[in-house]
């Protein structure tokens, strides 16, 4: 993604005008939005390195359609978000097309301490991440989330804080308010993956991955969890919000196989990793999207290692793995849509 390199390179620049321990900028970002806890997890003694498997147990998220959402729960908190000050409220506040200057006012109400500029001039959208525009000496946050318009109470943060990786809807769907600034709590999961890491060197990377729409049917939010871990730019890291409606050409769509660009949408992005780049052993990738109307199955294939066939719902799928094979840029991640028939539709991840 555009945002990605962008930031990238401003991070290899901080980089080499500080003297830092001995990072690449992969390294870097992944310190930037994951945090001290998961980066001694990363660098102490190669004990991560030196691991040749994890207990490693994936689950799909209940189904709120089917167990409810706990609208008890829901209700009450819906007296706890309050007003964005020039901001609609509900989901009109998410995917929003705004300028850049209200992009970074409204970044100032949630980050009032940060004071940078966001970097590119276009593109920008409520609920989604963009980056700052860094100087040398500049520090967190790195990135903004842009708010929508149903701030939390200082006691749901706190609950969600308490919190920070629900097993049940509703306090997932309480989290990802809070993260998006969007009262989401009587939204519906479509879709949801869950990892849960217990081996003693990888229990800093367990998270989730749910995909939520709203009731209208109109709007979609992509969210991560644990959120007090989640930082990132560009589409698909932390939060993001769709408009079906409106698309536009400023989301990522799926190569079909003929090299055409096709209208389903997919992100793709390393959520850790123990070594130099992206494309290497053992990182956590994470993905979401919309895949071709008549796909069966996603698989997830990391490198050389077993397939992994993700969770999909009414097209959406939701992802979360773990590789604990090393392997090269030569040999990289692969996410593919397939038919009933096993017909290759699209390849939902950039392949060379």
């Amino acid at each position: 993604m555009e945002d990605t390199r962008e930031v990238s390179a401003e991070l290899r620049r901080l980089a080499d005008a500080e003297s830092l321990d001995h990072f690449d900028t992969a390294t870097v970002v992944t310190r930037g939005h994951r945090g001290l806890r998961r980066r001694r997890l990363l660098g102490a003694g190669g004990a991560v390195a030196g691991v040749a498997a994890a207990a490693l147990a994936v689950t799909l998220i209940p189904n709120p359609g089917t167990t409810g959402n706990n609208p008890g729960v829901a209700a009450a908190e819906n007296s706890q978000f309050s007003p964005v000050p020039g901001v609609p409220r509900g989901e009109d506040g998410a995917a929003q097309r705004i300028s850049k200057q209200e992009a970074e006012r409204r970044c100032a109400l949630r980050y009032p301490g940060a004071k940078k500029p966001l970097m590119k001039t276009s593109g920008f959208r409520s609920v989604s991440s963009r980056a700052y525009a860094l100087k040398n000496g500049s520090t967190g946050p790195f990135f903004c989330i842009i708010p929508g318009g149903d701030k939390p109470s200082a006691a749901l943060v706190a609950a969600a804080k308490a919190d920070p990786f629900p097993d049940n809807p509703a306090g997932q769907l309480r989290n990802c308010s809070v993260n998006a600034w969007v009262d989401m709590t009587n939204w519906h999961i479509q879709v949801s993956d869950r990892l849960s890491l217990t081996e003693k060197n990888y229990t800093g990377f367990s998270g989730a991955l749910l995909i939520a729409t709203s009731p209208s049917g109109k709007t979609v939010i992509a969210c991560q969890l644990p959120i007090d871990e989640i930082r990132g730019g560009g589409y698909g890291w932390g939060v993001t919000a769709l408009r079906l409606g409106d698309l536009g050409t400023d989301y990522p769509r799926v190569p079909w196989p003929d090299g055409t660009r096709g209208k389903d949408i997919a992100a793709i992005h390393p959520a850790g990793t123990d070594c130099q780049g992206t494309a290497c052993g053992r990182s956590l990738p994470t993905g979401w999207g919309r895949a071709p109307a008549n796909t069966a199955k996603i698989v997830v294939q990391i490198g050389s290692g077993p397939t992994y066939e993700a969770p999909l719902a009414d097209g959406w799928f939701a992802f979360t793995a773990l590789d604990k094979t090393p392997h090269s840029a030569a040999d990289p991640l692969k996410v593919r849509a397939y038919d009933q028939t096993g017909k290759l539709l699209a390849k939902l991840y950039p392949e060379k």
